[in-house]
């Protein structure tokens, strides 16, 4: 039977390797899943990669391994930054109304002299509050900027 020192340092090979890299794409996976950042899908995927290459029988060693598996990783997180979104709302992602703020909606009602009145977005009927004083006058099917949600009313500004 090997003792402990020989099994830490010897080399994966065929089945064994698979599982080896296996087993790391799936934890990195689910650490992915518990923090979504998005960065650990490389790593992720760059393990499966070498799980999948370690199956075909050619003689890649452990270090070539690892060469293959950095390679990659690095490789798939520069090219994922001309993928990702750049105008990602901040905070919550899952809340619906981070999406609209800075979009345009259009007045339904005149606001006349109260600060109150409905706008309709994306073919959705809103109530909607002015923001600020100068405001207080729109017309009907004038264009306005969505500032923020509060409270189940869009906070609008004049459209630039």
């Amino acid at each position: 039977m090997p003792d402990f020192a020989t099994l830490l340092t010897s080399e994966p090979v065929g089945m064994q390797a698979f599982w080896v890299w296996l087993t790391l794409g799936v934890i990195v996976l689910g650490l992915e899943i518990m923090l979504g950042t998005e960065w650990l899908l490389w790593p992720a995927a760059s393990a499966g990669v070498v799980a999948l290459l370690t199956l075909t029988g050619l003689p890649i060693g452990f270090v070539f391994q690892v060469i293959i598996f950095s390679v990659l990783t690095l490789t798939l997180s520069i090219l994922s930054r001309r993928f990702m979104k750049k105008d990602a709302p901040a905070g919550d992602i899952n809340d619906p109304g981070q999406r609209l703020v800075g979009k345009t909606a259009t007045v339904l009602e005149g606001f006349g002299g109260s600060h109150e009145g409905r706008v309709i977005y994306d073919g959705v009927e809103w109530p909607a509050v002015i923001e600020g004083e100068e405001d207080a006058k729109l017309k009907a099917r004038e264009p306005v900027k969505i500032v923020k949600v509060s409270e189940g009313k869009l906070v609008i500004s004049r459209a630039a």
